[in-house]
């Protein structure tokens, strides 16, 4: 742990993008161990940020090295806490024989976290024009930096995140359709209906309650927006994607979204059904035909994440095979 009288945290914006790059290069080689995702788009994409000076945020300099940083971003009323990491001290990015990095290579780094994660949460509650503050934290195992947050008055969920194994699996996705619907791979087209989709299935959703832009029709088609042509969750893939369409109404009722998250790693990013329709096995078979697909790409493992709470989505997800590989907490406050 760096020593308390030589850690100075200081704004982010004064910092270019070389100076974090050390940083984000071990951060992304514990991505790739404990996760199997590829974070370079990510933080190539953060470093264009960092070098327009503009992104909000903190750094911690020990002995004049950049040894940590966290960031968010500004949605109207709302700040959105990207990430927050510090140097493991001594840690090199090697896995250990699980394929794995431990997680006591990972905690060195938890106490100047902390100091980062309190510094920014004292700058957002303390800003009257924000009224609410998310965060999930993937790659932060469930539990760490709760307590930060639980002292702050955020209220935290536990977040699931799942593996499906492709490599020698089977994988049926036979179509029985009623008539009244049609499966079609998704088109660029869909994002304003499914937008209205999106809205409808999370209404009173657990999900709704850790991302609002789930409760409206405008903030569902943003998510969709961030997901199909942003790289914060992988690269967008067409080909694993789908929609179920109402042939009367001409509006999708069911639909699944994938990415690829690594060059073996596909992730589902979205994957709901209109209300109206749940209990025909829908969901199921988006989930089958995804994976399918994936397997078709040359994926070798599919993942995806769920709330703990959703207890449904849960239980098919592990009767899909899905097995549990990491949890992590999404934190929420709202001011009072």
């Amino acid at each position: 742990m760096a020593s308390s009288l030589s850690l100075e945290i200081l704004d982010l914006r004064h910092f270019a993008a070389p100076t974090l790059r050390p940083v984000l290069d071990a951060e992304s080689a514990i991505w790739r161990d404990r996760l199997n995702w590829d974070y370079l788009a990510s933080a190539k994409l953060l470093l264009q940020y960092l070098d327009s000076r503009s992104l909000p945020g903190y750094v911690a300099l020990d002995a004049g090295r950049v040894t940590g940083y966290v960031f968010c971003v500004y949605e109207d009323s709302k700040a959105v806490i990207g990430d927050v990491f510090a140097l493991p001290d001594g840690v090199s990015g090697e896995s250990n024989h699980s394929g794995h990095s431990s997680l006591g290579d990972y905690r060195p780094g938890r106490d100047v976290e902390e100091s980062l994660l309190q510094r920014l949460l004292e700058l957002l509650l303390h800003s009257p024009g924000v009224d609410r503050i998310e965060s999930q934290l993937l790659l932060h195992p469930a539990g760490e930096h709760a307590e930060t947050f639980l002292r702050s008055g955020f209220e935290v969920y536990r977040r699931l995140y799942l593996c499906l194994g492709l490599m020698r699996r089977q994988i049926e996705a036979t179509v029985g359709l009623p008539r009244d619907l049609e499966l079609r791979p998704w088109h660029d087209q869909d994002l304003n209906s499914a937008g209205k989709l999106i809205a409808e299935a999370y209404r009173d959703h657990p999900d709704s309650r850790i991302n609002d832009q789930y409760r409206s029709v405008h903030g569902s088609q943003r998510f969709l927006q961030n997901i199909v042509r942003f790289p914060g969750c992988g690269v967008f893939t067409a080909q694993a994607s789908y929609v179920i369409v109402d042939r009367v109404r001409r509006e999708p009722i069911a639909l699944i979204l994938g990415s690829r998250v690594s060059p073996r790693c596909g992730h589902i990013t979205q994957v709901c059904v209109h209300p109206q329709y749940r209990h025909l096995g829908l969901a199921r078979l988006l989930l089958r035909l995804a994976a399918l697909q994936f397997q078709r790409l040359g994926m070798t493992d599919l993942t995806l994440t769920v709330t703990e709470a959703n207890s449904r989505a849960v239980d098919l997800y592990y009767s899909e095979g899905y097995e549990l590989a990491h949890s992590f907490n999404a934190a929420v406050w709202v001011r009072p």
